[in-house]
């Protein structure tokens, strides 16, 4: 029986993935460096080094990752304080449903703890969120399971017992590496063959997680 939900961040609570790629989409047009929706493709759900290292294998190990990167913080800042954070559907909707139920929420995200926590107080989540693990908490990041399973141990919760909800390629395998019950909601990429191999359910929203969870505690 489910006991702990883990939530993904990027992609699976806010739509910040594909602000970031818009985002670095931009910055690659201002300065003529080809940056493309297909590279952009290949980092969704990796940890930090995983990413620069995909943007270094295609543009080539002279790319300014830092500096560029800074910009990028500056495009998303602006967009998010004149818009406001972009949640996704069913998101306080389901966090309020697990909590009136007795269920312990927890986030396993590959950003790093400032930004991480700053994303969630702008959006008004925090509080949801009993336990927290971090990409800047773990030596492997996803498609590796030590993010699930470290969340996992402090959460006091068997892997068995978790159920991780996942937008991303890497997110489903670290998850299913962990022996997880895994829930895709897709974000910019559709789930595949090997994804459905590996899920329990694919979601078209955040609010589809709940009736199988009430499936689950009925059991």
């Amino acid at each position: 029986m489910i006991k702990t939900v883990i939530f993904d961040m990027d992609g699976l609570m806010f739509d910040t993935e594909r602000l970031t790629s818009n985002a670095w989409l931009e910055i690659g047009k201002r300065h003529g460096i080809p940056i493309t929706e297909a590279l952009m493709n290949r980092m969704r759900g990796l940890p930090l080094d995983g990413c620069i290292r995909i943007f270094k294998e295609g543009l080539g190990e002279d790319f300014d990752y830092w500096t560029l990167r800074k910009e990028r913080v500056v495009y998303v800042d602006q967009w998010i304080q004149e818009h406001g954070m972009p949640i996704k559907p069913g998101l306080t909707e389901l966090l309020e449903w697990l909590k009136v139920h007795g269920y312990q929420i927890a986030l396993a995200t590959s950003t790093y703890q400032a930004s991480a926590d700053r994303l969630l107080d702008i959006a008004g989540v925090s509080p949801y969120y009993t336990c927290r693990v971090y990409g800047d908490m773990v030596a492997h990041g996803k498609p590796a399971p030590d993010i699930f399973l470290r969340t996992a141990q402090a959460a006091s919760t068997p892997p068995e017992d978790c159920l991780v909800l996942e937008d991303s390629y890497a997110g489903v395998e670290a998850a299913w590496k962990a022996k997880m019950t895994v829930i895709m909601v897709p974000d910019m990429l559709p789930a595949t063959e090997r994804e459905y191999a590996r899920i329990a359910m694919c979601a078209d929203t955040l609010r589809d997680v709940i009736p199988f969870l009430e499936k689950d505690s009925a059991q």
